[in-house]
């Protein structure tokens, strides 16, 4: 073989490898599971014309973006379960609030807390009776 036709194989396995490379590093491992997108206008929006009934529209907008926010940090932490769960619970009776969404989480996982912490301290130390 001659020099040329080595060194155009080894430049082939060399494109080869690295379009190889290119497409494993592009693939995810796995996909994160992503926040749903809300459309929260509804929810800020004001009932009505009543002054007494005023919703600060920029003031509610801020909160839904803050618990968005916060929701794009945490979501993976949450079972898969509950996301289904309270995203349904917060987009029932056509509005939708990512602050119900995270509030509806976080009680879940409080409520999760309670029940292990509860079921630990009922359960009798091994080798011997509860102190009373």
């Amino acid at each position: 073989m001659t020099a040329c036709k080595i060194s155009n194989k080894i430049s082939n396995a060399i494109l080869l490898a690295l379009a190889s490379f290119a497409l494993c590093a592009a693939a995810p491992a796995r996909a994160e599971p992503q926040v749903p997108r809300l459309d929260v206008t509804p929810t800020c929006r004001p009932m009505e014309k009543n002054n007494a009934l005023q919703l600060d529209e920029k003031r509610c907008r801020e909160s839904e973006n803050a618990a968005r926010e916060q929701l794009v940090r945490e979501w993976g932490n949450f079972p898969a379960a509950d996301r289904t769960e309270c995203t349904t619970a917060a987009t029932m009776g056509g509005t939708a609030s990512y602050v119900e969404l995270i509030t509806c989480l976080e009680m879940k996982r409080h409520v999760t807390e309670l029940s292990k912490r509860s079921a630990e301290e009922s359960t009798p130390p091994a080798g011997g009776r509860r102190k009373r």
